[in-house]
């Protein structure tokens, strides 16, 4: 496709720039009351386009008796090729070959005539022209009334917003009626085909502007007065979206954009999730009582009339009033991520505040949308991390993955694991963790291993084996039903993997005891503290085949609980009382029990060094018992 010169164009802006749209617009006002030039005031609306947002000048068009016409800018009008519609021809570069300048000409015509075939084909209305994996192209057609009187064929690098997009109509729209005062000039006969334009003949120099009035909702005033105050409502809003804009990026987030917005409204300033929590306020009144969609979840017939409010927002552009709110839905790809609303009681809001509200919309769109992006990702991308450390399958770059959580790990670490049965979601429980972490002011990793939570806690503290951390989570879920087991700290990294693995034994030691609820660290576990992987840890099974063999088969064999019951009574010192309460069974039944105990080991209970052996092989037991 053709690129006709740009006698205005500089270097595209991301963001509009408002100083250089209201001085290409007030240029544009006065090409559209002076000039006698259609070109003119096609390349000044296009000058005045370039102004607002990303785009750049293709080709303009005006229309003659049914026929679109292209009209190049006036400094190159003398090299365009004869024939209308023809592409504007160019100084061929020097080349040593002479084969690229005219390989180029060549394509450079074949684009503009198919540009121009397209436009021949088009309706009278705008359309896009670009095509998949293109440039974004689009035509914008120039119309009065009922009548299509020219057309502005713009590109940009990016797909423009929804508020660039409707500047452009907008400006298109004073175009056309530009246009129409032209023909009223020339006094060019009725289009051929097509009749005379209704009404052309009240367009005259010191008349009505008839257009201008409806589009601003004034029916009288003269030409100036009309396009002054189009401009003056076009630069009111690129102001707001360019101080919208600015405090989307100054790290201010949605707070920003929201003072951003009081402060060219008047009016305080709120966001709500999409379940009608507030998120946050600029403003006056925050702490006053409001009626509106906001205040959290609403029971029963509230909560039907908001959900009906703003699907019936989402269906229809612009902002649905709510009782005192001026509400609009904040979107991204059909995604409802909450809205933003204004606090308007007395019914006190223009035109200009409600333009405003809709540009917050869209520019609280990326931001929520980002948010729940992070929401989502980051919890996994922590458990993953986690997951790593634990497994001794850290690298170098868990340093800076930590770093990029806001996690140092440099520091010394050690990991605690924690089972809570009565927790309905391993993510509530996490989310317990989080927030009493907070509390305790502990900087902490969190992830999960099979059913348990495991989490890397920061610090030197070696005092609190993890009974502050018990007490905290046990208040944010209602319930102490849940145990933790605390490793030993780690200088390193490397010794991560085996901090998991002693807070694994303490947990089962502790889900194992007369107290299966609290926390215990690997440091309390005397004897079984010596057990490890590998040899250690298969002597150690030896012994517990050895003094609790033949009991262990009895119980499979027969359903039994006899180990259970010799372990409860060797931990309470051989008490028959604390081993029934504990075991929730009569005294005799312990009883009983002990008896059969040592009709099938053979051993002697009241002897002290058998006591000891067995103690210790049915605390190994459990140790070796714990699930991996």
């Amino acid at each position: 496709m053709d690129a006709v010169p740009f006698p205005t164009a500089g270097p595209r802006h991301p963001i509009p720039q408002p100083g250089a749209a209201r001085h290409a617009l007030l240029r544009l006002v006065t090409v559209m009351l002076d000039s006698d030039d259609e070109r003119e005031v096609l390349w000044r609306a296009m000058a005045a386009i370039a102004a607002t947002g990303p785009f750049t000048a293709e080709a303009a068009y005006a229309v003659h008796h049914g026929l679109a016409r292209r009209c190049p800018p006036r400094r190159v009008a003398s090299s365009a090729v004869a024939r209308p519609g023809s592409a504007t021809a160019r100084e061929p570069a020097v080349d040593p070959t002479g084969e690229a300048p005219a390989e180029a000409a060549t394509a450079e015509v074949v684009a503009a005539d198919r540009l121009d075939r397209r436009i021949d084909a088009l309706d009278g209305h705008s359309r896009d022209l670009h095509e998949p994996g293109g440039l974004w192209v689009r035509a914008i057609a120039l119309r009065y009334r009922d009548h299509c009187l020219g057309y502005l064929v713009v590109r940009s690098p990016t797909t423009p917003s929804p508020e660039e997009t409707a500047l452009t109509d907008l400006l298109a729209q004073q175009t056309g009626i530009a246009l129409a005062r032209l023909t009223v000039r020339r006094g060019e006969p009725a289009r051929a085909g097509s009749g005379s334009l209704p009404g052309i003949g009240d367009l005259s120099e010191t008349g009505n502007l008839l257009g201008t009035g409806n589009l601003l909702g004034s029916e009288g005033g003269s030409p100036t007065a009309g396009l002054g105050a189009t401009v003056s409502a076009l630069a009111s809003r690129l102001a707001v979206h360019d101080a919208l804009s600015r405090a989307a990026v100054s790290g201010q987030g949605e707070a920003g954009i929201l003072r951003a917005l009081h402060d060219h409204t008047g009016f305080a300033a709120l966001t709500e999730d999409r379940f009608g929590n507030p998120r946050a306020w600029a403003g006056p009144g925050r702490g006053e009582p409001r009626r509106g969609p906001s205040g959290g979840p609403h029971p029963g017939p509230e909560s039907r009339r908001r959900d009906a409010l703003i699907h019936g927002a989402r269906r229809r552009p612009g902002a649905v009033r709510d009782r005192d709110l001026l509400v609009v839905p904040i979107e991204m790809a059909g995604d409802l991520l909450g809205v933003v609303a204004l606090v308007d009681p007395d019914r006190r809001a223009t035109d200009t505040d409600t333009s405003a509200l809709e540009q917050a919309a869209l520019v609280l769109a990326p931001q929520l949308s980002h948010e729940r992006r992070l929401a989502e990702l980051e919890p996994q991308l922590r458990r993953d991390l986690v997951d790593r450390l634990i497994s001794g399958e850290a690298t170098d770059d868990v340093f800076t993955q930590a770093a990029a959580l806001g996690h140092d790990l440099h520091r010394p670490h050690k990991v605690a694991v924690l089972e809570w049965p009565g927790t309905a979601e391993r993510a509530a429980l996490g989310d317990a963790v989080a927030r009493a972490a907070g509390r305790l002011r502990q900087d902490v990793l969190i992830g999960a291993r099979g059913g348990a939570t495991v989490v890397l806690v920061a610090g030197e503290d070696r005092r609190d084996p993890g009974a502050e951390l018990h007490r905290a989570v046990s208040d944010e879920l209602g319930t102490g039903a849940g145990a933790i087991g605390v490793g030993g700290h780690c200088d390193v990294l490397t010794d991560l993997p085996h901090s998991y693995d002693e807070a694994v034994r303490a947990l089962t030691v502790r889900r194992h005891s007369q107290d299966p609820h609290g926390s215990t660290g690997f440091e309390e576990l005397g004897l079984c503290r010596m057990m490890g992987t590998g040899n250690g840890e298969r002597e150690a099974d030896r012994f517990v085949r050895e003094w609790l063999g033949r009991l262990l088969h009895y119980d499979a064999r027969h359903h039994t609980e006899l180990v259970t019951t010799l372990s409860r009574y060797l931990d309470s010192g051989g008490s028959y009382d604390a081993t029934s309460e504990t075991l929730l069974i009569h005294r005799s039944t312990v009883r009983y029990r002990l008896q059969r105990i040592r009709e099938i080991t053979g051993h002697d209970l009241g002897d002290v060094e058998t006591r000891l052996n067995l103690h210790v092989a049915t605390r190994i037991r459990n140790v070796l018992d714990a699930p991996r």
